[in-house]
């Protein structure tokens, strides 16, 4: 009951975005929260035929985003998912015609809440599970402009954080660890599914593959995949990207554990990626956005700090 309690007080005042957490669910009764904080910097966009081009008069963007999540194991095959974004964007052209003025704009809101559901329907050769989430539109769409100049400039050339759009997601989730078959101990999981829309917006299949290896019992090396696809004739807001990162997962409570000189027994070292137990993680990635249609090619810098108990 107690860690019922913390968990709706966080979720009400955090209001925590669904994470991809892979196809693993808690234990009955675990929690596990995690918040991450994103810096991404851009001075070129995708185009509609998924080219690359220069933001017009050597434009700069640049976005900060905090992502609050949290789960619940309703069962063991059961885990209750909620997340809440916030996002900051700045937006700024350098090589303006001196008549034209300066234009540097910038947007912050809380763009969207998620919440849904995981249901894990096979353990074993390995473990296949299915999501449900809806996500609800915020804000993002006003815009604030600390240069007045700028408010002469139509308002869709100003940082919009969000399309405003709600949707409805549907995803099933596979994940395979292996302790003993390699070299090194490592994971693998996969993502695929289909997610509609609103406003205008296309519906997209999401896609998202990660692996990882553990370098040691305490530090574990992952890569991902992350993207969507646009399905045509669905909405006339055609998005479409795939974004690669790669980073270290710090897991503190091994790390402590080893320097205090106590064994790390058995596979318990992989609960970051399976759950399966209590931890305390903090991971750093570096992102880059290699294709994409009507979107910014973003690079971005990840931090994120997770703890289940």
């Amino acid at each position: 009951m107690r860690k019922i309690i913390i968990f709706l007080v966080f979720s009400c005042f955090i209001l925590p975005q669904l994470a991809f957490a892979g196809a693993w669910t808690l234990p009955k009764g675990n929690i596990w929260l995690e918040e991450t904080v994103k810096w991404m910097w851009a001075r070129q966009d995708y185009r509609s035929d998924h080219g690359m081009a220069r933001k017009n008069n050597d434009g700069r963007s640049t976005t900060f985003a905090s992502i609050s999540k949290a789960e619940y194991g309703i069962f063991d095959w059961l885990t209750f998912l909620s997340s809440i974004e916030y996002k900051e964007g700045n937006y700024s052209e350098n090589a303006r015609p001196a008549d034209w003025g300066v234009y540097d704009v910038s947007n912050s809101a809380f763009t969207s809440l998620q919440l849904g559901a995981k249901v894990r329907v096979l353990k074993e050769p390995f473990v296949l599970s299915g999501q449900i989430r809806g996500e609800w539109y915020l804000g993002g769409k006003r815009y604030t402009d600390p240069v007045p100049g700028s408010a002469t400039h139509a308002s869709e050339d100003r940082p919009a954080l969000s399309d405003g759009n709600n949707s409805l997601e549907f995803r099933a989730l596979a994940g395979k660890k292996f302790d003993n078959t390699f070299f090194l101990p490592m994971y693998v999981g996969g993502e695929i599914g289909y997610k509609f829309n609103n406003r205008h917006v296309c519906n997209v299949v999401p896609f998202f593959i990660e692996g990882g290896v553990w370098s040691n019992k305490w530090l574990l090396i992952k890569s991902e995949i992350d993207g969507i696809w646009c399905q045509g004739g669905t909405g006339s807001i055609k998005k479409e990207y795939a974004i690669w990162r790669i980073g270290p997962v710090f897991q503190i409570l091994d790390i402590i554990k080893a320097l205090r000189g106590q064994e790390i027994k058995g596979d318990s070292y992989m609960d970051s990626v399976t759950l399966a137990g209590k931890s305390l993680n903090l991971e750093l990635q570096y992102g880059n956005t290699f294709w994409g249609k009507n979107t910014s090619a973003d690079q971005e810098v990840v931090m994120k700090i997770s703890g289940q108990f």
